[in-house]
């Protein structure tokens, strides 16, 4: 009895630290939780932090161009789905000349949305792949509001990532309708001991 008792709390150990080491955080630095470089046609800087529960993911983005008078950066989740990570993320961007200067504005911005599926190649480089990308017009959405009464949002106005986009980002961008692929890599943790002086 004494030795399948044992047995029985060494089983459980094992079981314990083989799950531990598969969970996000401390003691599992191969997750995607932390700061990357890279993109396609652009260069983005993309911050992943764990969020939640393991396998939990927020996602922030941020491009090297302009095409806009404002917008800001993309914000979404990501959750672990399978050997791939599976997420949706959004920005605000408006071409309405009066966002230059301070609000009240006439008009709400438009958003940007789209789906992306991450994959860790290894434990600094990963691939990005958004196979769905759209514009929605900030007229088909919302209104603006007054301080005591909060947005107005457009009757039956558009959802995005639920209804279908103004414009098909992806295939504006590409020509094409075949997903958009970027690769990343992530910064360093720790700098090389030689360049320090």
């Amino acid at each position: 009895m004494f030795a399948s008792r044992n047995w029985l709390i060494s089983a459980l150990l094992i079981s314990a630290g083989i799950m531990s080491s598969a969970q996000q955080g401390k003691g599992n630095e191969c997750t995607p939780a932390g700061v990357w470089y890279g993109g396609s046609v652009v260069a983005y800087r993309m911050t992943i932090m764990p969020a939640g529960p393991a396998g939990h993911y927020v996602t922030l983005a941020e491009g090297m161009y302009k095409n806009s008078v404002l917008t800001t950066m993309y914000a979404g989740e990501m959750t672990k789905s399978g050997n791939k990570f599976e997420g949706t993320l959004m920005a605000l961007n408006t071409q309405d000349p009066a966002y230059t200067g301070a609000p009240p504005y006439q008009n709400l911005p438009d958003i940007a949305a789209g789906s992306f599926s991450v994959e860790m190649i290894d434990c600094n480089s990963l691939t990005n792949t958004i196979p769905f990308y759209g514009l929605y017009f900030g007229s088909q959405i919302w209104k603006p509001g007054t301080p005591w009464t909060g947005i107005n949002w457009v009757a039956s106005g558009k959802v995005p990532l639920v209804d279908p986009p103004d414009v098909d980002l992806v295939f504006a961008l590409t020509g094409d309708t075949k997903p958009i692929v970027e690769t990343y890599h992530r910064i360093a943790r720790a700098v090389n001991p030689a360049l320090l002086h």
